[in-house]
């Protein structure tokens, strides 16, 4: 089983998570070097191997989360909170059954910086899988956010 779709759900995430965090800091884009760990539970088979991935993302100052969160193919993000610098919601994915749901929380770090988790349940191709991920993303510069969405 693949885990890049996970994986790619988990870096949508945590793209739209920065980009809230450093409005104020660049006209353009904000530079993030960012951390992903992911432990999943497979049923039957017990848990895999942790896997980090460092990535750098470019993030725009002027994205609202819920609704990037929203052009994630059949995702619904629901119970979005903001209280302070903490960030949470829940998430469903897919059809009837869902095949993910999750719950979410970061926080935001002085300085552009944030950190957080998420606990995700999914079922792939008929396999129960547990996820939890953390992260952890620094500010490392600025960048032009529009020319970085002009390659995708």
């Amino acid at each position: 089983m693949s885990t890049f779709p996970m994986l790619r759900f988990a870096a949508l995430c945590v793209f739209c998570v920065i980009a809230p965090t450093t409005a104020a800091q660049s006209d353009s884009g904000n530079m993030m070097k960012m951390s992903i760990t992911m432990k999943m539970q497979m049923a039957g088979l017990g848990d895999m191997p942790a896997r980090t991935v460092n990535q750098n993302v470019c993030t725009s100052k002027d994205h609202d989360m819920r609704s990037m969160l929203q052009q994630q193919k059949d995702c619904v993000v629901s119970n979005y909170r903001q209280q302070g610098n903490v960030i949470s919601y829940h998430v469903v994915c897919g059809g009837n059954p869902p095949r993910m749901t999750g719950d979410a929380q970061f926080e935001l770090l002085p300085g552009g910086d944030i950190k957080g988790s998420m606990h995700a349940d999914s079922n792939m191709n008929g396999q129960a899988m547990v996820m939890d991920m953390t992260y952890a993303g620094q500010r490392t510069g600025s960048c032009d956010y529009t020319a970085s969405r002009q390659k995708h």
